[in-house]
């Protein structure tokens, strides 16, 4: 038998709030006296500590129950042993096939597209540049040159906006293209 106490008694004991101790009290924890009008509940100790290593006991075992339920069913020895084994082997064959070459690391994948990227877009932004003398010889004048040149860069610009965009985007998510208009092109001579 364990000291008897009042429920701040036990709460000060235990290190938890009043609030708390009435809950375990509502929640089973044995009252060696009722309290009323006038009357404060009377606590065992060692009746208490012994309840909360039970209560505590129950909910570490139902804790390891459900981490050894896999869909509903009771996973034995026999299961986890072939899981384990089925892992093992996944990893065997992923490094094979890293051996072989058929898989490469997701950081390098990153940075060779990245660069890949990197080019596309560098050379993409240069032709504006490259288009300008042959437009220059079409046109003619330098404001209808100037005006063609800028609109072909403005193009390329939206295209590679719209490839950042999707690249923004998570891999959970599809981005939901929709169809565009294709811009109308005019000559002078319409």
């Amino acid at each position: 038998m364990g000291t008897i106490v009042n429920r701040q008694e036990l709460a000060d004991i235990l290190g938890y709030s009043l609030p708390t101790i009435s809950a375990w009290t509502e929640d089973g924890m044995p009252v060696k006296s009722q309290g009323s009008r006038g009357k404060q509940f009377e606590y065992d100790t060692a009746e208490c500590v012994k309840w909360l290593l039970a209560r505590a006991r129950g909910e570490a075992k139902a804790k390891t129950a459900a981490t050894l339920h896999d869909a509903g069913e009771d996973i034995t020895m026999d299961k986890a042993r072939l899981r384990n084994e089925i892992a093992k082997a996944k990893l065997s064959e992923l490094e094979l096939a890293q051996e072989m070459g058929l898989v490469r690391p997701i950081d390098m994948i990153v940075k060779v597209l990245s660069n890949e990227i990197a080019n596309a877009r560098a050379r993409l932004l240069g032709i504006p540049s490259k288009l300008r003398p042959a437009i220059q010889l079409e046109v003619g004048s330098p404001e209808g040159t100037k005006t063609l040149v800028n609109e072909v860069e403005r193009l390329i610009l939206e295209a590679l906006n719209e490839i950042k965009s999707y690249a923004d985007v998570p891999l959970e998510e599809e981005p939901h293209a929709e169809p565009q208009d294709e811009p109308e092109v005019t000559t002078d001579d319409e």
